[in-house]
């Protein structure tokens, strides 16, 4: 009998410990179901391009090192000021929170598009932010890919352009970025002074700039046509009796080029001696207008506007500073210290 006892509580032990090794129960089918789900969630999103990999939150969970400045080729802002390209400046906060702005200049015609305020939460390595528009009525998404290779690339997705945009200028395709040579806390020097410019280099800039894309055809058409203008302008006659009088300027280059090249040189105070307070007070202005500022002035807004190189494009509002290379800024705060002009 003591046998016999002693076997039936072994095969006890055996058959309870066997229960124990038996089937996961209900709960434990929901909770590794729950793990896996997790995991496809957290599974990085493949680049939509060639070559462009997302960055995934494990790999990066912190994007505040590309905050600054983004263009093409890697060029400065003073570099797309003057050649024209595009650049993307953003600051990047608590960790994945973006906010910046996109802008681009054409090179030639010097036509501006701009997409302020856009913000959002980089996940996976990627933005996605809707724009109205961007300056030509356009609108579209903007998907921003922040790539393994320290590059963001920028495509414009379901682009529509305005009907009235017969240039059709504005935001479209795929953008390749990467950091601007000129980082904060490096700047690089780009002023020139007069000495270091010479006058052929001068010239051949202000040739390039103001006359390379003009046919002789077009530019009479161009001088004409903005006639108009300079006939509603009350004070255009003293500016053109002071370029023929005092300049001697009797050709079209007094419609075609600026009076003066604040952006290519950096003017000195004597340089504004007996020059008259309304020349001045242009001078100031063109430094604004030669970027496209609206002005709401009458008539200033028809002086430039009778000026064969200005292009009225961005809203007082909408004006940034920053699109000033650094001769502009330079020769603005001399000419507003000297502008006198009621």
């Amino acid at each position: 009998m003591k046998s016999r006892a002693i076997l039936m509580i072994v095969c006890s032990c055996l058959i309870l410990s066997g229960c124990g090794k038996s089937s996961p129960s209900h709960s434990d089918d929901i909770k590794t179901a729950q793990t896996a789900e997790t995991a496809a969630d957290t599974q990085p999103e493949a680049g939509k391009q060639t070559g462009v990999t997302a960055i995934t939150e494990t790999e990066a969970e912190n994007y505040e090192g590309y905050s600054g400045l983004w263009t093409e080729s890697s060029f400065s802002h003073e570099e797309i000021i003057t050649y024209g390209g595009l650049e993307f400046s953003i600051q990047v906060t608590e960790q994945n929170n973006l906010n910046g702005y996109l802008f681009m200049q054409q090179g030639t015609s010097e036509r501006i598009a701009e997409i302020d305020n856009i913000n959002g939460k980089i996940n996976n390595g990627e933005l996605n932010y809707k724009y109205n528009d961007d300056g030509w009525g356009g609108s579209g998404t903007l998907h921003i890919t922040f790539s393994n290779n320290d590059a963001i690339q920028i495509e414009v997705q379901d682009y529509k352009m305005k009907d009235t945009n017969l240039s059709g200028y504005g935001f479209s395709g795929i953008y390749q970025l990467q950091r601007s040579k000129q980082k904060k806390g490096e700047e690089k020097e780009s002023i020139r002074a007069d000495n270091q410019t010479s006058e052929q280099d001068l010239l051949n800039a202000v040739h390039e700039k103001y006359y390379s894309r003009w046919t002789e055809d077009g530019m009479q058409n161009a001088i004409a046509e903005r006639k108009q203008y300079r006939d509603q302008c009350s004070f255009y006659p003293e500016v053109e009796e002071y370029l023929e009088q005092v300049r001697e300027v009797r050709d079209i280059s007094s419609l075609v080029e600026p009076l003066y090249y604040t952006d290519m040189k950096i003017y000195q105070k004597e340089d504004f001696d007996d020059v008259p307070p309304l020349i001045i007070h242009l001078a100031k202005n063109e430094i604004y207008a030669r970027h496209g500022y609206i002005f709401k002035n009458e008539d200033l807004n028809n002086y430039f506007k009778g000026q064969v190189w200005y292009e009225p494009a961005i809203t007082p509002e909408n004006f940034k500073d920053s699109l000033f290379n650094k001769n502009e800024q330079e020769n603005l705060k001399l000419l507003s210290s000297l502008d006198t002009y009621k």
